[in-house]
């Protein structure tokens, strides 16, 4: 799509689909991304990353896209960890909206991956 300002590719850490963000999140492309997770994300994987560290813009479609991830992905008892770095201005809001209470943030995708992994979760 020509009009795309943010682009998105997927592989696979076992059972966890990770999925790298890249560019601008908003309005023109959050329900273009919300159909390329649902057509990626199989029943039977057992959490989903979502690496937001290339992610330079997220506005409010971006943030509604989150909640509504994290809260249908609780429902069917799957996992969703968010990767952002510390200091990136896309984490600050991510936190000022409490994103956190639906998907947990880690810094680096490696943090993500091993807390998922822990027994605790």
């Amino acid at each position: 799509m020509k009009d795309r300002i943010a682009e998105f590719a997927f592989e696979r850490e076992g059972d966890v689909l990770v999925a790298k963000l890249a560019g601008e999140i908003d309005g023109s492309n959050a329900s273009e991304l919300r159909v390329a997770l649902a057509e990626r994300f199989p029943s039977a994987a057992s959490a989903l990353v979502l690496d937001l560290s290339e992610v330079a813009y997220l506005d409010s479609a971006g943030i509604q896209l989150l909640f509504g991830l994290g809260r249908r992905l609780a429902a069917r008892r799957q996992a969703i960890r968010l990767v952002v770095p510390e200091g990136a201005l896309v984490r600050r809001v991510l936190e000022l909206c409490a994103v956190e209470a639906v998907a947990p943030i880690d810094g680096d995708l490696g943090d993500s991956l091993r807390a998922l992994a822990s027994p605790s979760n």
